[in-house]
């Protein structure tokens, strides 16, 4: 699920970026075009390779970072055109990774947070206090929850509220203090709406005691 949502967060900024670079060549005189013949035909191929979903998560989370995927991916692949690599572009995503310089020359996305940059330990409450105005997609370890902001608030109040088991029809009923206290695994932020998997606190500490209990110390 988390593989399927990078994609198709990464496809929406692609599109984004290929209508733009599409409109800024529209203004050029046929000579410019020409000359940008290459730029155009490596922009094309790079849009096309990613837009496929085909690489690895990490590369695809990275690029997400960034305002302009398509054109960081694109410069970087043409960089490294003159040298014979059977998996180009995947080599020049892991060189973007490996330098991690790129946000010194490409604007970031204020608005996309990393799941690896999430505290572990933010709870749902904590996390919808930060975001008093926003809608939130929540998979539960019971279920799923959809809280516009009102009904966030009102479960910031202390009522329960509604929730689904993977189907509309399938409705249960989710308290305040069940579904607050939950610890905050994942979120991304996507048309609006924060994605977030939860899970409960006191399952992360029994798996941590399992894990503890089973080494033997010498």
């Amino acid at each position: 699920m988390k593989r399927e949502r990078i994609v198709k967060m990464l496809r929406e900024k692609l599109n984004l970026n290929w209508n733009d670079y599409m409109w800024s060549l529209l203004r050029l005189s046929k000579g410019n075009l020409i000359e940008k013949s290459d730029e155009i035909s490596a922009t094309r191929f790079v849009y096309n390779a990613l837009y496929g979903g085909g690489y690895q998560e990490d590369y695809m989370e990275y690029l997400l970072r960034f305002e302009n995927p398509l054109e960081l991916a694109r410069d970087q692949w043409i960089s490294e055109r003159n040298v014979n690599f059977s998996e180009e572009l995947n080599h020049a995503l892991w060189n973007l990774m490996d330098k991690d310089d790129a946000g010194q020359y490409y604007a970031l996305d204020k608005d996309y947070t990393p799941a690896s940059e999430i505290n572990k330990t933010v709870t749902v409450r904590e996390f919808i206090e930060e975001h008093p105005d926003a809608t939130f997609d929540i998979m539960t370890p019971g279920g799923y929850v959809y809280l516009t902001p009102e009904k966030a608030q009102i479960l910031l109040a202390g009522h329960g509220i509604t929730g689904h088991a993977g189907h509309r029809d399938c409705v249960m009923e989710v308290t305040a203090e069940e579904l607050l206290n939950q610890e905050v695994r994942d979120a991304n932020l996507c048309d609006g709406i924060w994605y977030m998997l939860s899970r409960s606190i006191r399952e992360t500490e029994q798996n941590q005691n399992s894990f503890e209990q089973g080494v033997t110390m010498c």
